[in-house]
């Protein structure tokens, strides 16, 4: 009985390893991706900013730099947007994605290069025009748990 177990098991297994792509299968041509109307408030903080280095492919890197008094704290999680006319809309993630936590800490005066791809967590995106939307907490503050937001925008051509 132990062996039908582990056998059933195993070919579970390789079933679902084989045939998981269809499990939950939405066709794209059948569904557009919900997305909402940006409601963050953005670069409200002096001292933080964010500017675009490059674009290539999938991949986007950018420069955080802090002038600020205070270090700031950050992580490797972040938000795409999209301008459709005049408004910004916050684009919808992939299913099963988490983030790494880690925390860098950025002292007053410095600068700090962070790159990802996008693919992994928005998929590849059409051409258009997008910003990139990181959260900052300020080291001296944290226990009011309030976050900062700082963007950049760039083009997909």
């Amino acid at each position: 009985m132990k062996k039908i177990f582990i056998f059933a098991s195993i070919v579970s297994f390789f079933l679902i390893l084989i045939y998981r792509d269809n499990i939950n299968y939405k066709d794209k041509n059948d569904i557009v991706p919900k997305r909402s109307e940006s409601t963050l408030v953005l670069n409200d903080f002096n001292g933080v900013t964010m500017t675009v280095e490059s674009v290539v492919d999938t991949k986007i890197s950018v420069l955080i730099n802090n002038s600020a008094d205070d270090p700031v704290l950050f992580g490797e999680n972040y938000i795409l947007e999209v301008k459709d006319g005049q408004k910004w809309f916050s684009l919808p993630v992939n299913d099963d994605i988490m983030f790494t936590s880690i925390a860098y800490e950025l002292e007053k005066g410095s600068s700090f290069p962070w790159s990802t791809d996008f693919e992994i967590l928005y998929s590849k995106l059409p051409d258009g025009h997008y910003r990139i939307i990181k959260g900052f907490n300020i080291k001296s503050q944290l226990e009011t748990h309030e976050e900062y937001f700082v963007s950049a925008e760039f083009w997909i051509l």
